[in-house]
């Protein structure tokens, strides 16, 4: 029965780590543009993570920031357990450029 439980266990952090993925890819994709803001990204993180987690994660936490050249998500959140005292945790970081105007006289 042990073996079932820690397979299954196994089973819900991959797909976790799946939906926190794809929401950080989201986050990122969302603040990457000229006028992106990190409130922008962290909607886009949050509407994946309530679309595809259901109860599955917790102590979700975002964390968004930008600089002249280029915008990160980052993803933290702690994985419902099936095995009593095991919490695992999870993460995943997506970057990309920044979308910046370059005026056609400096192309």
């Amino acid at each position: 029965m042990t073996l079932i439980l820690v397979v299954v266990q196994a089973a819900l952090v991959f797909h976790a780590q799946a939906i926190v993925d794809a929401a950080a890819q989201d986050g990122a994709i969302a603040g990457q543009g000229e006028s992106g803001a990190e409130a922008v990204a962290q909607t886009a993180v949050q509407s994946v993570i309530g679309t595809y987690a259901g109860n599955l994660l917790r102590d979700i936490d975002v964390f968004a920031h930008t600089d002249s050249s280029r915008f990160s998500v980052t993803v933290q959140a702690t994985v419902k357990s099936l095995i009593p005292g095991f919490a695992p945790a999870i993460s995943s970081t997506a970057v990309g450029p920044r979308e910046t105007f370059i005026p056609v006289n400096r192309r």
